[in-house]
């Protein structure tokens, strides 16, 4: 019995911890930004990056002026509406390689009226804000 406590107590906290990090990770950014398990990987800032954007193949872009730091989403469809699932693959900078990963599903977590679009992929804890251009 107490076994079946344990496990319940711990299920009950995974869970929670999804939503938690939805909230701590993802929905407290205001700003374009691509966030991996709780580690800011790049912020967009208008004075050092620029951001792209090719409506034909969905694809969101954002790097700084030296190329060095940098992320391009390339999404199944135009991620618009709250609750919407896209798949897409993410290429991005990190100090020491370049990290490529494919057939991620993202959800549409929130969106603004600005074009910021907030995207979670769960598996991952991969957090995005993009703008839809």
């Amino acid at each position: 019995m107490k076994r079946l406590i344990y496990i319940m107590v711990a299920l009950i906290a995974a869970t929670s911890c999804a939503d938690t990090m939805i909230d701590e990770v993802l929905l407290v950014r205001d700003d374009i930004s691509l966030t991996i398990r709780e580690e800011l990987v790049i912020s967009f800032d208008e004075n050092k990056c620029q951001l792209g954007f090719n409506s034909a193949r969905n694809e969101y872009r954002v790097y700084d002026e030296n190329l060095a730091n940098w992320y391009i989403l390339k999404c199944s469809a135009k991620p618009t509406s709250e609750g919407q699932k896209v798949k897409a693959d993410l290429e991005y900078t990190t100090e020491k390689d370049v990290k490529a990963l494919a057939g991620l599903e993202f959800s549409v977590e929130k969106t603004s009226s600005e074009g910021l679009v907030w995207l979670w992929n769960k598996d991952k804890k991969i957090g995005i804000v993009i703008k839809n251009l």
